[in-house]
């Protein structure tokens, strides 16, 4: 069976660590679990008067978020919270609130930061918006990368102690969705 990953990728920069990280977790899922980035960049500010006028991104950015078995959230921590990029993306999915896209999707998040944390604030804030439009994040392990510049070699790949610690992640995730999508 394919699991969909419905990928949010915080960080808008191509060149980003977020952008980084999201590719090597491609690289480590297991087998069957396919990531689709769900780009959020062109998501007009969510504004409730645009509703009877769908904007086009908006349409096509819930039909991708209704399309995915799950959700995998790579962030970076701005200022002890989220990028207001990603809390829009998950303003634009969560409404008309009878029409939550979000809800009962199992999620992963991973945050990552250049200081010792590795994005605990900014983690916990995602997680806070997250739990309010019903989505249920993995609990445990938590993924909270800090120093993230090095966990890479230079411009490389990243390194093996990490590239073995996400691959269990990926696994465990892979039980967490199993809760909630039937096989």
């Amino acid at each position: 069976m394919t699991l969909r990953i419905g990928l949010i990728i915080g960080s808008l920069r191509q060149a980003s660590y977020s952008r980084r990280i999201a590719q090597a977790l491609g690289e480590l899922a297991p087998p069957g679990m396919v990531f689709n980035e769900l780009a959020f960049a062109d998501l007009a500010l969510y504004n409730g008067d645009l509703e009877p006028q769908l904007p086009q991104p908006w349409q096509r950015f819930r039909a991708e978020v209704v399309a995915s078995d799950a959700l995998l959230f790579v962030v970076p921590e701005y200022n002890r919270s989220i990028p207001g990029g990603v809390k829009n993306a998950i303003d634009v999915g969560s409404k008309p609130t009878a029409q939550n896209c979000w809800s009962g999707k199992p999620a992963l998040v991973v945050s990552q930061s250049a200081g010792p944390l590795g994005g605990l604030a900014g983690s916990y804030a995602l997680k806070q918006a997250l739990a309010a439009v019903n989505v249920a994040t993995m609990p445990h392990p938590e993924v909270y990368l800090g120093r993230i510049a090095t966990l890479f070699d230079g411009d490389g790949p990243m390194v093996s102690d990490t590239q073995e610690f996400l691959r269990g992640v990926l696994t465990s995730f892979e039980t967490w969705i199993t809760r909630f999508v039937p096989r």
